[in-house]
Parts: structure tokens; C-alpha cells; sequence
């Protein structure tokens, strides 16, 4: 059994360099890992499962025109624009004080504070300093142990081992056992519970604890991210679970607890939420006393507190826009942070009416202007996209090109489906029926709901210079913009009888099974709350879907690195040739702080509070 540092984070004195997840990847043998040669590099990285697939952005190395990196050498964005790669936490001068508040802010609030029913990166932001998890990751990428100290796997690699923390205790003052994670496993499968995502939990078939230490996992299949997805994953507690589906559903959404450094104090709608540094907690002890993550309506607001100090920092799902950088790098005593990220700015387009023809939905991609948008509005702070897997990482497919803006050959699509001009100038044809490439039922009109935020304003720039470049071809396209919850909720543009297109980024995991999540048939969900990221193929699957299920199933169950490699780019292939999504961009962020906040430390393989025990204000 593997016995690491009793916070598990970083390297220990006297143990060896740790290697990167990549050289772990490349130094694979054939087949399976050995037991012993998979335990020794978990105890030099952490990791425990035959090769997970990871992301491996460098924190800085995005400049403009190029790919994301995979490592290497870490480059600026910009030269000399007074940003500051994020390589290593803030470490301002000055003496760190005891105690204080800390005021975070962003446009986005959460939709939930349920880490089983959001699919925004916001909640996971306040909840990564409020619940726990068996595993997590650094700003390095290197494996991070929380609720377990350690973990070995079975030389079949169906059996995980671990090793969980003493002395944890929940924050109603029960304390930590393997039982919470045997029912966090066994509610968030429950399809009555109906948890936004099962992928990984539901490769379980066992889990148990033979002597109250020990957590023993038996996966009913091999599954090459289980590590990726389950060992991050929340976990709830049974106290809490035992209440049944509706009431844990129902309370945990508003007021949940954890295990983490700090607890929760209040939720005041579109207002704030509050949190205080949990005495009891098993690690270092915070030196910030409160927390407070604050909502504010829009950016500019954002950057006026920031300009009076009665914000000190925004990070993740409220850093700052490409837009608002300048601005920002001209406030004094803020430090202005860019790392890359694993975020795909992108247009889905849900299975209705026209929108299930294909060449309709490559005659929209044609008439976006991708480019047009990193340059002009981005000021070119991003990258193309081509897919949903980023440049630079092992699995994204570097023989595929984005398809240039050409209104003219998205018109000749457009005919070639079936469309022609109206009176109004407005295309109309018959809506498929049987055929979903074929137009051979009711006439209708094209068009089109265009969604954004609201309050966020490179989102609303770039929605109104798409809906003015697609009404130009004749698709009468019409802007619309609401909060994440109404977005996101059940009554949502998804779950409309409508042809609509949202703009929104998709944040990838540390592995990119997140495709599977995102295509496969069986994440689809079957009502407007039920489980699955299928959101598109609500009404309709794929025309493709059984071509693209084939590949993203075996990316999962093999560990062949270069057989998972290619099932992710033949899945790429698929994408980028039905365009069940319009792929715009892979964008660097910019987080924001004071100067004299110490400890933040941002990245793409993490949320917001992830290390917030080692933060600290100075005198």
C-alpha cells in the first residue's frame, strides 16, 4: 500500500523528482503496467491507474497563433502587456496576517451548490474549499491526496485499493468513514437521484472497507479513467444520504457540507455566499478566517470593485474576459494572472428541424466567423478549435483544419438541403422527418434562438456577430439572453421544440472521456433533469450516432495509449465532419488578485478554492 504525505500535496523531502504526467504516458510498456511498476511511479507521482489519459497544458504557454502546448517551455501570451504566467501561487511582499476576509467575485453565480445535480464550473468553484474527494489535482497536474493517503491497483486493473485519511471529520462533527463513500456511490447512481453525471461511478460494481481503513473498489470492467473521474469526484455524506432522493436532493442543494477547510455560512441569492474556516478541519489550518464569494451583475462592475478594493480576486469561472485585460492591467495593486485552459468555446446545435441535416449544420459553421472573433474581439488572446480535445494534448487530432469563414459556400449548402429564399429573404424548406438528412415533411422557415449569458460581454459580442453574419445567409436568427440558472435549468433553450444554438465553453476534465460524456448515446438523458451532457440528441439522436458510439466506447476500455489516441481522433474526424457542435475556440484565462494576496495559485486542472488552507492576505 502506498503511504504519502499526510496532506499529499507536492514532494516530500527525500522522495524522488517526481515525473510528469506525460513522461508517465510515454514511458508506458506494452499492454499493463506491472503491479510493482505502477505502484512505484504512484509513489512518485501519485497516479495508481493503468495510464490515464490526461490534459497537459503548460499554465502559460499559449501565444498568439500557435498551438496549446503539451510542456516544454513556458512562453508569454503577450509580450510585455504586464501579465503574469501563472507557474508557480502569488507570493506577495509583506508580512502574512492572521485572520481576515478575502472577497472573491464573478458574474457567475451557481446554479446549485449540489456537487451531483450543477454542470457549472462556478458551483465546483465554491465547493472545492467546502467538500472532499478521495484524490485531486495541483496547478501541475501532479495527483493531490485528500480523503485518501494513498492507493494501489490490482494487477487485472479492476481493483483499487485505498488507504483513507484517520481523523476526518464532516462538518456537522461526524466523523469521516468508508461508509460515505459506499453511499455517495450507491445515490449517485440512483437513477431516482438522477446525478448529472455517473461516468465512472457506474464502472463500480463493489465497493467495501474489510477493516474501517481501507476503501476496496471493484470496477466491473476495465476503465481506463477511473481514476480521473472517481478520484476527484465528491463526496457526500451518509448522514446526509439517508435522508432519501428528495430530501438530499432538496437540502444539500442550498446548505451542503463536507469535509473540507472551510464550511458554508449563507447562500444569499444573486447576492453572495459566505465561508468560514472549519476548526476541526484534518489539514493546515486556513489563515483566512471568511470568504466571500460575491455576484455582481456584470464585468464592468467587476472591475470597479477591483479598482476600489472591495474585491480582491476573481479566478476561474470569474477571471477575467480577453476583453477587459487592458483595462485591468491599468488598475494599480492588481496583478493580472493568464494561464491556458482546458475550456472549448463552441456553438451546440440541437437536434430539430433543420439543424439535423448536416449539411445545414456545416453551412452554419462556414458562416461563422471563428477567426474573425479570436482576432477582432479576443484581440487574438485564443486559438482555433476543431474539436472538443486541445491542441497540444495527446488526444487531439492535428490533421484536421477549422473550416474557414465562407458565407458564400455555407449559401451553396444551404440549396444543396434543400433551402430557398422566401419573400422575405428568409430561407424555408421542408423540415426532415424520416431521413434526417432529407427535407420531406412540414415547410417551415429558418429560424433560429441564439443564446449567450447574460452580463458577460465578450459572450454578448460574440452571439450578436454571429446572429448578424447567419441572418445574412438567410437564417433569421434571433439573439437571446438569460442567467446560467434559467440557461441550464429544466425549462431551458434545450428542452424546447426550437431550433437553438448556445454559446457557452465546455471546461474538460483531466482526462478526455469527457467526449464520451458529451456523444455517446447513453448520455443522453431521458427527461430535462435525468443524467447525461447528451443534451443535443435530447429529441433526436445523431444521424451518425451509432459510427461515433463505436470509437468513444473503446477509448475507454483499453489503456493502450496509442489505441486510445486513435479512437479520439477518429471521434474528432466524426465531429468535425457532422458538426453536432460549431468548434470556435480554446482561450487563455486571465484570473485577477490584489497585491497582497498570497497562496493563489490558478490553473487549467482545477477549481477556484482548490488550495485555498494556503492563502493568506499580507500586512
Amino acid at each position: 500500500m502506498i503511504d504519502l504525505t499526510t496532506r499529499g500535496r507536492g514532494r516530500q523531502p527525500g522522495t524522488p523528482e517526481p515525473r510528469t504526467a506525460n513522461e508517465l504516458i510515454q514511458a508506458r510498456i506494452d499492454g499493463w503496467l506491472s503491479r510493482r511498476e505502477l505502484v512505484r511511479r504512484a509513489t512518485m507521482l501519485g497516479f495508481g491507474a493503468p495510464v490515464i489519459g490526461v490534459m497537459l497544458h503548460a499554465t502559460s504557454d499559449l501565444v498568439r497563433g500557435a498551438p496549446h502546448p503539451a510542456g516544454g517551455t513556458t512562453r508569454r501570451l503577450y509580450q510585455d502587456t504586464g501579465t503574469v504566467p501563472a507557474t508557480q501561487p502569488t507570493a506577495p511582499a509583506g508580512t502574512p496576517r492572521e485572520g481576515g476576509t478575502l472577497v472573491v467575485a464573478s458574474t457567475r453565480e451557481p446554479d446549485t451548490l449540489h456537487p451531483w445535480l450543477t454542470q457549472l464550473v462556478t458551483t465546483f468553484d465554491v465547493l472545492a474549499g467546502v467538500m472532499g474527494s478521495l484524490l485531486d489535482y495541483d496547478s501541475t497536474q501532479q495527483i493531490v491526496h485528500r480523503l485518501a493517503t494513498g492507493f494501489e491497483v490490482s494487477d487485472d486493473g479492476l481493483t483499487y485499493t485505498f488507504l483513507l485519511r484517520p481523523g476526518v471529520t464532516w462538518h456537522n462533527g461526524n466523523p469521516f468513514t468508508p461508509q460515505d463513500f459506499i453511499d455517495s456511490w450507491q445515490m449517485r447512481i440512483n437513477p431516482d437521484f438522477a446525478a448529472f453525471s455517473t461516468q465512472g461511478w457506474d464502472k463500480i460494481a463493489e465497493a467495501a472497507s474489510p477493516d474501517g481503513e481501507r476503501l476496496v473498489i471493484t470496477t466491473s470492467e476495465v476503465y481506463a479513467p477511473f481514476i480521473a473521474f472517481v478520484g476527484p469526484g465528491i463526496i457526500c455524506p451518509s448522514a446526509a444520504i439517508a435522508r432519501g432522493v428528495a430530501a438530499f436532493k432538496e437540502e444539500f442543494r442550498a446548505s451542503p457540507y463536507g469535509t473540507g477547510p472551510f464550511r458554508l455560512v449563507e447562500w444569499k441569492s444573486k447576492e453572495q455566499i459566505t465561508l468560514e474556516r472549519f476548526p476541526e478541519y484534518w489539514g493546515t489550518q486556513p489563515q483566512i478566517e471568511r470568504i466571500i464569494y460575491r455576484v455582481l451583475p456584470d464585468d464592468n462592475t467587476q472591475l470597479v470593485q477591483l479598482r476600489t478594493g472591495e474585491v480582491q480576486l476573481g479566478g476561474s469561472s470569474g477571471a477575467l474576459a480577453a476583453t477587459r485585460v487592458d483595462e485591468a492591467l491599468d488598475i494599480d495593486g492588481l496583478v493580472v494572472l493568464e494561464h491556458a485552459t482546458q475550456d472549448w468555446q463552441h456553438l451546440d446545435l440541437k437536434q430539430w428541424d433543420f439543424l439535423r441535416m448536416t449539411k445545414v449544420r456545416q453551412a452554419l459553421d462556414f458562416a461563422t466567423p471563428s477567426q474573425q472573433i479570436i482576432d477582432r474581439l479576443l484581440t487574438g488572446r485564443a486559438v482555433p478549435s476543431i474539436g472538443d480535445q486541445a491542441p497540444g494534448t495527446w488526444a487531439h487530432n492535428p490533421n484536421i483544419q477549422p473550416r474557414p469563414y465562407d458565407p458564400e459556400q455555407a449559401k451553396q449548402l444551404l440549396a444543396e438541403a434543400g433551402l430557398t429564399p422566401g419573400d422575405d429573404g428568409v430561407l424555408e424548406g421542408k423540415v426532415p422527418t424520416t431521413d434526417p438528412n432529407v427535407g420531406d415533411g412540414e415547410v417551415k422557415t429558418f429560424e433560429i434562438e441564439l443564446w449567450g449569458l447574460a452580463g458577460d460581454s465578450l459572450d454578448e459580442q460574440i452571439v450578436q456577430v454571429i446572429a448578424q453574419s447567419w441572418n445574412a445567409i438567410g437564417v433569421k436568427t434571433e439573439p437571446k439572453f438569460q442567467d446560467i440558472s434559467t440557461i441550464w435549468g429544466p425549462e431551458g433553450y434545450q428542452f424546447t421544440e426550437k431550433m437553438t444554438a448556445c454559446l457557452y465553453t465546455w471546461t474538460n476534465s483531466n482526462d478526455p472521456a469527457d467526449s464520451y460524456f458529451y456523444w455517446h448515446s447513453t448520455q443522453i438523458p431521458e427527461t430535462p433533469t435525468g443524467s447525461g451532457g447528451n443534451l443535443v440528441g435530447y429529441f433526436h439522436d445523431f444521424s451518425f450516432q451509432a459510427e461515433i458510439d463505436d470509437p468513444l466506447a473503446k477509448t475507454s476500455n483499453t489503456t493502450d495509449q496509442e489505441e486510445r489516441q486513435r479512437f479520439y481522433w477518429q471521434a474528432q474526424e466524426i465531429l468535425h465532419r457532422e458538426v453536432p457542435a460549431i468548434f470556435i475556440y480554446w482561450g487563455a484565462t486571465f484570473p485577477v488578485a490584489r497585491d497582497n494576496v498570497g497562496g493563489f495559485w490558478p490553473s487549467a486542472f482545477n477549481s477556484l478554492l482548490w488550495n485555498v488552507e494556503d492563502w493568506y492576505l499580507t500586512e
